[in-house]
């Protein structure tokens, strides 16, 4: 049976195609000779492995075959395409193995960019002033070190000049392959070259890679950096997730610098921070199976605090291993995943099968014993009702539930007081609101009175819970040597109060991967702050950060961001985060932001972008609308349902699944992941409860409903859009958006003149634009044609389009200036110029690259879509069939730089003459105050301009 390899880029296609594709891989599978399937190898191919399969009849699969000596079939599957795009990308797609790495590589050879060789040049334009030092040079990188580690040329010469990491980010996303963003990456992030080389397995190919043969490429599909883009699937569910580009494979990926991690060998408690995206939570799912397999008979935790995240984990650990071995409780062998109160449930529940004595445990934290150990108390309410009772002696500022229950379970239960003056002299390390003596007795007096009302009531809540449990398993380790686990793993750490990290601390004998938490600071939404070592976790010199966020896009990364801005985050270790190396791997489009009045308006504007996502093929269930409250919620969800749109509630008790797009809290949506996001912000949430706190604890709430916010708009790996109903909460900021205001009183308007040469501006690069395509599109058909008369027909094309072109310069002579143009462009426009030329047959190769795009001035954009349009159109016309290369990158920081060239043709002399053209693509520049030069160099012609991205 053949083997199908699928690339992790491959593009989605929508639910018909979906099946159709599946189907034909499933006979593909099956008997590959298959007549049906019209297996065709191309004429004029780069490759002579390539393939294209018949889907249906307007769609085919682009494939590469691959026939070891081993007589095992093995093809990769390239996607699935409209016929006659698939017969391009067929014949210009090649696998090779990259000679520097051994790894494999799939290369578009119609989309390779010029090769720069030898050092770079520090007076090329993408240097910046010599006094900025680049920042790969910094860290003592140089181009050879690039080129050792198989980077391209072209990339290797863009990264090694850039002087910002964001422009360095920009170079490593644009990379030809995953391995070669990632090296970069690593790179940017103080990583050596050596490091890198050993975490990839970088090794030169002895004799080059001229004379490859197919057993080559096979074994080359098994290096690591070919493994971060092809997989083989043993299972069909599996495969056919893969051709349905199912979204959770995703959240099981595993890139290499969290492999490190996962596979780690630690000498003890071990913590692993990173921002939203960053992996800990694949790294977490990846090291429990990596333990199991390392000692089948090892009893391993894996826990949260969140029951929806719980039951997520235990999904995607069985979407990352059908094999793995679920254990039903904690101490069994196999992995355990549950939450920590459900682990702290079963040990108080089955303390006999377990040899816990919770009697003299009970004595210890409440200083007498207690029954009815089990069942829970309703916190909120029985705090209300001592509050009620014995609270008079409380002044109002702290006649607060909240309040008291985060005392008891931040002071009381963790110290194990039980008496009123063991409360007068204890520590409150962390706590914002400071007591007198006088307000500790009032505090202890209602303290009381709720321990003796859920006495009465038989119960317990789960912060006494977790600290019994840890009384218990430490008594039971002394006595006895024996613990219940013998690996604990911990997502989301941080929203956990310290009696739960005692019951976590005891459930593993201290010693070698023991303990491994994964936390991020930034994300703690449920509970105050609090530090490790306080409760026996001591991580020095076992604690690392991910930094580069392989989820969220960086538009969206970018946003969530800035909902934290300005404000310090403490972590586990009682450091401050510092996270100005946190940027994400991925780009995508800016998220949409929009207010409404009501909340029906608000919540049919949230049904119209969910239907529009839809539209586009975005499965359901990878479509989040995230609320406040649970009401919120089910309001939500109702709206939507009316609206004919497949919706789930996601509830305490819900998986997402089942095709429905999920409506979900935020705080329920904490450590999940969807392609598309929609968060509906209400307006009072920031401020509903902050009434009902004393003063000193305020700013602690405010940060995490920041938090909160953060979360959800993390929560997005491609689009996120934010919906609020009235007044936005002033946590979240607006996205800044394209300026639309009208000249001011004083700003001189153009003259008729100028307005005349604005016109003449216009249609020279729309009418002129279009001329050249169409002696394009003539000399596409003469190329596929073998007929005389077509020939000859093409042929009077391109000297209609040539006669008309000189009609045009002369009808413009009078007119022509450097005005701007009018017509109302994007950098998204300049990309669709592009993609459309290349469709119709153009040899273009493109890299455009703007950061914060959404803040250039029409007047910028407009000016460099139609620089990049005239110059094309040149190169067309007076190169027709070279290949043209266009670089445009730009930021706020940077300004805008458009590099545009071509070789020159044979029969060209000397410098070809400087036309309209060209002299409007000056002005046009110099109007916005920037440069453009233009002109023959080193054999081919080059377009280069520089443009302000702020105008004067």
């Amino acid at each position: 049976m053949p083997q199908v390899i699928i690339p992790s880029d491959i593009p989605s296609l929508d639910g018909s195609l979906r099946s159709h594709a599946w189907a034909f891989i499933e006979k593909l599978r099956r008997n590959d000779t298959n007549p049906g399937l019209h297996i065709e190898p191309m004429k004029q191919a780069a490759d002579r492995r390539a393939r294209t399969g018949r889907v249906n009849d307007g769609w085919r699969a682009v494939l590469i075959k691959l026939t070891g000596s081993d007589s095992e079939t093995r093809y990769i599957y390239l996607g699935t395409y409209q016929h006659d795009k698939a017969i391009r990308y067929a014949r210009n797609v090649v696998l090779q193995r990259n000679a520097q790495t051994s790894g494999a590589e799939v290369i578009r050879v119609d989309q390779a960019g010029a090769v720069a060789t030898g050092v770079p040049d520090h007076n090329s334009h993408a240097v910046a002033e010599s006094s900025v030092v680049p920042v790969l040079q910094a860290h003592g990188v140089t181009f050879e070190d690039l080129i050792d580690l198989g980077i391209a040329p072209l990339t290797a010469h863009e990264a090694l000049v850039a002087t910002s990491p964001d422009r360095l980010l920009e170079v490593a996303i644009a990379a030809p392959s995953a391995f070669q963003t990632d090296a970069l990456l690593w790179l940017a992030d103080g990583k050596t070259v050596p490091e890198v080389r050993a975490a990839y397995r970088v090794r030169p190919v002895p004799g080059g890679t001229h004379q490859d043969t197919d057993d080559d490429l096979i074994r080359a599909l098994d290096h690591p950096t070919s493994r971060m883009e092809f997989t083989y699937f043993e299972e069909d569910d599996d495969l056919r997730a893969a051709i349905d580009g199912s979204f959770a494979r995703w959240r099981v990926f595993l890139h290499p610098q969290q492999r490190e991690h996962a596979a780690a060998r630690t000498s003890g408690a071990f913590r692993l921070s990173g921002g939203a995206g960053t992996g800990k939570t694949v790294v977490l799912l990846h090291r429990a199976r990596l333990l199991q397999r390392r000692n089948p008979a090892a009893r391993i935790v894996l826990t949260t605090y969140n029951k929806t995240l719980a039951a997520t984990l235990k999904t995607n650990l069985l979407i990352l291993d059908k094999g793995v071995v679920l254990a039903k409780s904690p101490g069994e062998r196999g992995i355990h995943v549950g939450t920590v109160d459900a682990v702290a449930w079963h040990l108080v529940a089955k303390a006999a099968g377990h040899g816990l004595d919770f009697e003299d445990a009970a004595r210890i934290l409440f200083g007498a014993p207690r029954a009815g150990l089990v069942p829970a108390t309703s916190t909120q309410d029985v705090w209300a009702r001592a509050l009620r009772r014995s609270g008079d002696d409380l002044p109002e500022a702290l006649r607060s539930t909240d309040f008291l229950e985060s005392e008891y379970a931040y002071v009381v239960v963790p110290q194990r007081i039980t008496t009123r003056d063991a409360y007068l002299r204890a520590r409150r390390q962390g706590r914002g609101v400071a007591l007198g003596r006088a307000q500790r007795a009032g505090v202890w007096t209602v303290v009381e009175t709720y321990r003796a009302l859920a006495a009465e009531e038989g119960t317990t809540d789960y912060d006494e819970k977790s600290m019994l449990t840890a009384i218990a398993l430490d008594a039971t380790a002394r006595a006895a040597g024996r613990r219940v686990a013998d690996h604990v793993l911990v997502d989301e750490a941080q929203d956990l109060t310290p009696a739960r990290l005692l019951l976590l601390r005891a459930l593993s004998a201290p010693g070698p991967d023991d303990l491994f938490v994964a936390e991020d600071s930034q994300q703690r939404i449920y509970v105050p702050r609090t530090v490790l070592a306080r409760y026996d976790i001591h991580v020095t010199g076992r604690s690392r950060r991910l930094a580069l966020n392989y989820r969220t896009t960086a538009q969206n990364l970018d946003y969530a961001s800035s909902v934290l801005a300005g404000h310090e985050f403490v972590d586990l270790e009682d450091d401050a985060i510092a996270d100005s190396g946190l940027r994400s791997a991925r780009s995508g489009p800016v998220p949409a932001f929009s207010r409404h009045a009501t909340a029906a308006e608000a919540y049919g504007a949230t049904a119209r972008t969910v239907r529009d996502w839809l539209a586009d093929g975005v499965p359901p269930e990878t479509i989040a609308a995230l609320v406040r409250t649970g009401n919120e919620a089910t309001a939500l969800h109702q709206r939507l349902l009316r609206d004919d749109l497949p919706v789930q509630h996601v509830g305490a008790k819900d998986m997402p699944g089942g095709g429905r797009v999920v409506v979900m809290t935020m705080h329920r949506s904490k450590g999940m992941e969807f392609r598309n996001v929609v968060v509906l912000d209400a307006a009072t949430g920031a401020t509903r409860s902050l009434d009902r706190l004393p003063e000193g604890d305020r700013p602690d709430v405010q940060q995490r409903e920041r938090s909160l916010l953060y979360v959800a708009t993390t929560r997005a790996r491609d689009r996120l859009s934010i919906i609020c109903q009235g007044d936005a909460s002033d946590m979240l900021p607006e996205p800044r958006s394209r300026s639309t205001a009208t000249p001011a009183i004083g700003v001189v308007t153009a003259t008729p003149q100028e307005e005349r040469a604005a016109l003449a501006r216009e249609v020279h690069d729309t009418v002129g634009h279009s001329l050249a395509q169409i002696a394009l599109q003539a000399s596409a058909m003469e190329i596929v044609s073998d007929s005389p008369a077509v020939h000859e027909f093409t042929a009077r094309i391109r000297a209609a389009a040539r006669q008309a072109g000189a009609e045009l310069q002369d009808l413009l002579t009078t007119l022509r200036t450097g005005a701007d143009g009018l017509a109302d462009v994007s950098f998204a426009d300049l990309t669709a110029l592009l993609n459309g030329l290349k469709e119709q047959g153009a040899r273009i190769t493109s890299t455009i690259v703007v950061s914060e795009g959404h803040t250039a001035d029409r007047t910028l954009t407009r000016a460099c879509y139609r620089i990049v349009q005239e110059a094309v159109t040149n190169a067309i016309k007076h190169a027709t069939g070279l290949p043209v290369n266009i670089t445009l990158r730009g930021s706020p920081n940077t300004g805008v730089t458009i590099v545009v060239n071509n070789p020159l043709p044979d029969n060209v002399s000397g410098a070809p003459r400087p036309h309209s053209g060209i002299t409007g693509m000056i002005e046009r520049a110099e109007s916005i105050g920037g440069t453009l030069s233009a002109g023959p160099a080193s054999g081919g012609f080059v377009v280069d301009a520089r443009l302000p991205w702020r105008l004067a």
